[in-house]
């Protein structure tokens, strides 16, 4: 049983792992959807000083260019690290399956143990009312 205890931690461990990377990844992506909220709030407030003022419309493509690219680069961010976070959570589910086939075979064994123990007290028990029953007879007999 102490073997299935150490793969028991062993399993945990690893376990409390993965669910820390996967933490991280969801932050990672998390700063990714802010900065692509961060973005389009900035578009929107240069289309808005457009409109307020002409002269601003010069530097508007050039902006506009730019604006797209971080957009396509974050996009793309965004994609591999969902493909990341879907694979960490299968991992995760994996190791986590794992770690319940080791609690469930311990607690077989412990279970089998204990029918072991009463099987053998019953046995004892068993065996000690024959005799106090052999004895009582051959008592009976004596007298």
């Amino acid at each position: 049983m102490k073997s299935l205890l150490t793969l028991i931690k062993l399993q945990k461990t690893k376990v409390d792992e993965q669910r820390i990377f996967l933490l991280k990844l969801q932050e990672q992506l998390g700063h990714i959807d802010s900065e692509i909220v961060r973005l389009e709030k900035e578009k929107t407030e240069q289309e808005a000083l457009i409109h307020e003022d002409s002269s601003y419309g010069v530097t508007y493509a050039d902006y506009l260019k730019a604006f797209l690219d971080k957009m396509q680069f974050f996009q793309r961010k965004r994609r591999s690290l969902e493909y990341a976070v879907n694979i960490a959570r299968d991992k995760l589910a994996e190791l986590f399956e794992e770690q319940k086939r080791y609690e469930i075979a311990l607690q077989n064994r412990q279970e089998e143990a204990v029918r072991e123990e009463q099987r053998q007290e019953t046995h004892v028990l068993d065996e000690v009312g024959s005799v106090g029953y052999l004895r009582r007879k051959r008592q009976g007999r004596q007298k």
